[in-house]
């Protein structure tokens, strides 16, 4: 054991020894990526490392072999996601959006849901509902402020990342409460009708906009508890 960890370490002072160490180091720590562009690219660099110490160092064309196969299907995984990314960015307008979305939500789910989203700027004083009259409009909040009031009470503030007329989009039911804008506010407005039509049609898309409406619940029933009151939404 003593003679192993010996020559160990006398290698240690070998450049072709440890470069071959260099090569395994890279791939441990393209494990430890949680990104997986990065995992994959840090993967590449440990293969081609690997190529060349197999190549020219140590001579074994069966790892050079295999190695040259783990980078070629690492590039082809980074092209993909590449492609992935570019076919589902977002405008500068949709990112905050895009954001909001729970973890694990599929982009492309997210992206048709913008396609059904219109974004409109809102000036301090407009009415965005109005207590006891439908609500046609599902509407994020990208910027902004709202405040949400039953008769004369502010019962909620409402800012960037909140939805307004969820309950009713979901329940079908008149608007609980008014909303009102108080900041320059810009919103995306999704058309209920439309919008419903739209998850009926796509289970997907439903499921992806029950996640969003559902985190947003929660946050705002976080907030409502913080404050020692319950949340109104509009």
């Amino acid at each position: 054991m003593t003679s192993w960890i010996n020559e160990l370490l006398a290698g240690l002072s070998n450049p072709a020894i440890l470069f071959g160490h260099f090569t395994y180091l890279l791939l441990i720590v393209s494990m430890l990526m949680r990104r997986m562009v990065l995992l994959r690219s840090l993967a590449v660099a440990s293969g081609v490392a690997k190529i060349i110490y197999r190549a020219f160092f140590v001579f074994d064309p069966v790892s050079v072999l295999w190695e040259a196969i783990f980078v070629i299907v690492n590039v082809v995984q980074l092209f993909l996601i590449w492609y992935y990314e570019y076919q589902h960015s977002f405008a500068e307008d949709e990112k905050h959006f895009a954001e909001s979305m729970p973890g694990g939500v599929d982009r492309s789910a997210v992206k048709r849901l913008l396609d059904h989203a219109e974004l409109v700027q809102f000036e301090p004083g407009a009415t965005l509902t109005t207590e006891g009259e439908p609500v046609q409009k599902l509407m994020y909040l990208a910027d902004g402020i709202v405040k949400i009031e039953r008769g004369d009470r502010i019962v909620a503030i409402c800012g960037p990342g909140d939805y307004v007329g969820e309950l009713s989009f979901l329940s079908g039911s008149p608007a609980s409460a008014s909303a009102t804008v108080v900041k320059p506010t810009r919103i995306l407005s999704f058309d209920q009708k439309k919008l419903t039509a739209a998850i009926e049609a796509d289970a997907q898309l439903r499921r992806t906009l029950e996640s969003a409406l559902n985190r947003n619940l929660a946050g705002k029933l976080v907030r409502a508890n913080d404050a020692g009151e319950l949340p109104s939404v509009a």
